[in-house]
C-alpha cells in the first residue's frame, strides 16, 4: 500500500470519527442544580399507559447507543491517526515513469 493511500484511509477514518463525535459526543456529567421528585416504576406518565419503567428502558437504550457510537467515533479517530502515522513511515514507492520511445532510424 502506498503512503498516499494509507494517508487517505487515515483521513477518511478520522473525518468519519469526527462526524460521529459531533453527533453523539461523549457523555457529559449532569451539572443541573436543584432537587427532582422521583416516581415509582409503575406510575403511568401518559394517556397511552406508558409507565416510568417503560420510559426508563427507552432512555437506557438511547444512552447505551449514545455511548457506543461516541466510542466508535473516538476509535475511528485513533485508527485514522495510526494510518496517517504509518503513512509517514512507509517507504515511498517509485513512480511509474514512462520511458520515451526510441525513434526508429530510417
Amino acid at each position: 500500500m502506498t503512503p498516499q493511500a494509507t494517508n487517505t484511509i487515515g483521513l477518511v477514518l478520522g473525518i468519519l470519527g469526527v462526524v460521529l463525535i459531533f453527533i453523539w459526543g461523549p457523555p457529559q456529567p449532569n451539572l443541573e442544580t436543584g432537587i427532582s421528585v422521583g416516581l415509582e416504576d409503575a406510575t403511568p406518565i401518559d394517556d397511552a399507559g406508558k409507565t416510568v419503567a417503560d420510559h426508563n428502558r427507552e432512555i437506557e437504550a438511547r444512552r447505551r447507543r449514545h455511548v457506543v457510537l461516541s466510542r466508535v467515533g473516538l476509535a475511528l479517530i485513533g485508527v485514522g491517526f495510526l494510518f496517517q502515522l504509518a503513512a509517514s513511515w512507509l517507504p515511498a514507492t517509485p513512480s511509474r515513469c514512462v520511458t520515451p520511445l526510441k525513434e526508429s532510424l530510417p
